[in-house]
């Protein structure tokens, strides 16, 4: 007869089983780096890129869309809080990011303020800091929102019409590389990139994990 201490074991080692970090599926064996199952990191690596495209940014790139494994991704970090997410988005990033865009000042796009307080941490300052360890970049997070309004659920037309407010804490780097997990429409970025260009930014580029593809 099975013993609760025995059943209390069989329950943890099927809990703390592998399981890939975008679709959920367990894993045969634990892997040596971020836990993805084949089919999600074939779809990860087919992945050919987006641009982002903003009225006062310089260029940006997403490595991922924003569907499949890429949407699957960015919930897992806005919902789970799952670094493995955060260290992955930045490595297809500094991978895939093009030539020189790495060497500039790093910059989380700011999250509203409601929300970085109902989720206790915030999703771009995780990749940014992420893509700051493995370059050797600076970190500087530089911006701050100061609107309550919500970006998420809206319509195109009224989140382009209606940007959130962003301003810098203070002087802005000369060069910077925007870093947020998931864009949209767009507004956000270019809202944080004139907020720096008037802090004194003369060149500013954004990267995010995924991107919703342009029509």
């Amino acid at each position: 007869m099975a013993t609760l201490r025995s059943i209390r074991a069989e329950l943890v080692s099927v809990l703390a089983a592998p399981h890939c970090i975008c679709c959920r599926r367990p894993l045969a064996q634990a892997p040596a780096g971020p836990a993805l199952c084949g089919a999600c990191r074939d779809e990860v690596e087919r992945s050919p890129g987006f641009p982002l495209r903003a009225d006062a940014l310089d260029g940006g790139f997403a490595p991922l869309a924003y569907e499949g494994a890429g949407r699957a991704l960015v919930a897992a970090l806005k919902f789970s809080r799952l670094p493995a997410v955060a260290a992955l988005g930045a490595a297809l990033i500094a991978d895939r990011a093009p030539e020189g865009w790495l060497d500039a000042a790093i910059v989380p796009v700011p999250a509203s303020p409601l929300r970085a307080r109902r989720r206790g941490f915030d999703p771009a300052w995780e990749i940014a800091a992420a893509i700051a360890a493995d370059t050797g970049a600076a970190a500087a997070p530089v911006l701050r929102r100061r609107d309550r309004r919500r970006q998420r659920g809206g319509s195109r037309r009224r989140r382009l019409a209606s940007p959130p407010v962003v301003e810098a804490s203070g002087p802005a780097p000369r060069s910077v590389l925007l870093v947020d997990d998931v864009v949209t429409t767009g507004a956000t970025l270019d809202a944080c990139a004139r907020a720096l260009r008037r802090a004194g930014s003369g060149a500013v580029r954004a990267v995010a994990i995924a991107a919703v593809p342009p029509r």
